[in-house]
């Protein structure tokens, strides 16, 4: 309990409204960042100088006495009793894709959201589409409907599925994720502004990984450049609304759009659907050892060739790679592998390859390999 001390304090009534001295620094820091930073000025702010963010700053913090921390808290406090929640979000992305994927240049796809919390239990699902997840508030299953296939997880975290749509999994996980952020993290810059009877709040942060190759950059919202702009009701304290913008090439680029939130629904079950065969994941492959990044690659991509089952089942689940690969790469001839890479904040080692297809098309991709808990690389995606 020790790491929400900070939290329970925030939420004490508040007997000084001065500005404190921390306040008063970081006016000064925006009204020094409006010198250093005019790209950013016209991004985040669409066209509103700092220096006029610091007016507000001033004009809205200082009298009332709030910041990002306590509106963030208060916030929360707000919704604390919803325990039935239905959400609406549009993300650019592909409707097969994992939950992670972003696409700057795709279109929107709207994801249905389903939560329900009792018993300490968080209950959830989400629907893109061509893929759907949900948890029974202590495993996982997602699967691909069009395939008929899905996966059991045991032992997987929230995040670890979905990226940063875990955070949406009722409007209060979203800002709780916020203020342990605006709490811990130096990288990202918050905003509190008002309009009418709404308050909004803005942040600002950098991308989440090593991007010496720019490969997976703007790929996620973590490893992304963004703007997250939430729209609290200045009365009741309720999230009504919240986009997330990526800033990539002197634009911004809106890639989440809460649509709707439908507070105090009934619930649902969320049955398991019927048709669906759902693989166990715990004894995963094992990969193949003692081989570089490179000759791993090789011997994976040359095994499509003839299937060689024996390979292709230490680095793929055999359900998997039957029912999504086997139509289109069986019998594809490798032309060419390149030099491995790694990008963004994940551990894949990632390798070029151009394969001609069995059809004479030919694909040119990186494939994604990672190491297995026994040390083998395993395909990770990329195919």
């Amino acid at each position: 309990m020790e790491d929400y001390k900070e939290i329970r304090e925030l939420l004490k009534p508040r007997r000084d409204i001065k500005a404190s001295d921390e306040l008063r620094r970081k006016v000064r820091q925006a009204f020094d960042k409006e010198r250093k930073n005019r790209r950013l000025k016209n991004w985040v702010f669409g066209g509103v100088s700092l220096s006029a963010v610091a007016a507000v700053l001033l004009l809205v913090l200082i009298p009332a006495g709030i910041s990002a921390k306590e509106i963030l808290s208060q916030a929360i406090e707000a919704m604390r009793n919803y325990e039935c929640v239905e959400m609406l979000v549009d993300v650019r992305t592909r409707p097969v894709e994992n939950f992670r994927y972003i696409g700057l240049d795709d279109e929107f796809v709207t994801h249905h959201i389903d939560i329900a919390a009792s018993d300490s239990l968080l209950r959830w699902r989400i629907d893109k589409g061509e893929r759907v997840a949900l948890s029974n508030g202590k495993d996982i299953y997602t699967w691909i409907p069009s395939l008929k296939l899905g996966f059991h997880l045991t032992d997987a975290e929230n995040e670890n599925v979905l990226g940063y749509m875990a955070n949406l999994l009722t409007p209060r996980m979203i800002l709780e994720a916020e203020l342990q952020n605006c709490i811990g993290n130096g990288n990202a810059d918050y905003n509190v502004s008002k309009s009418e009877s709404d308050i909004i709040l803005t942040v600002h942060t950098t991308p989440q990984g090593d991007f010496e190759n720019p490969y997976l950059l703007n790929s996620s919202i973590s490893e992304s450049e963004n703007v997250r702009r939430y729209v609290i009701d200045a009365t009741s304290k309720k999230l009504k609304s919240a986009t997330v913008s990526v800033l990539s090439e002197n634009r911004e680029v809106t890639v989440l759009k809460v649509l709707s939130i439908s507070y105090d629904n009934n619930g649902s079950a969320f049955p398991l659907p019927g048709g669906v065969k759902f693989v166990e994941t715990e004894n995963r492959p094992i990969g193949l050892t003692g081989l570089s990044a490179v000759e791993a690659a090789s011997a994976i991509l040359n095994a499509f060739s003839e299937w060689d089952a024996a390979i292709l089942d230490k680095v793929m689940i055999h359900e998997m790679s039957d029912a999504a690969y086997r139509e289109q790469f069986s019998g594809s001839k490798l032309i060419s592998v390149g030099r491995p890479f790694t990008s963004g904040s994940g551990n894949s080692t990632f390798v070029p390859y151009t394969l001609k297809l069995n059809d004479g098309t030919v694909q040119r991709h990186n494939i994604a390999l990672q190491k297995s808990d026994s040390g083998g690389w395993v395909v990770a995606g990329g195919l």
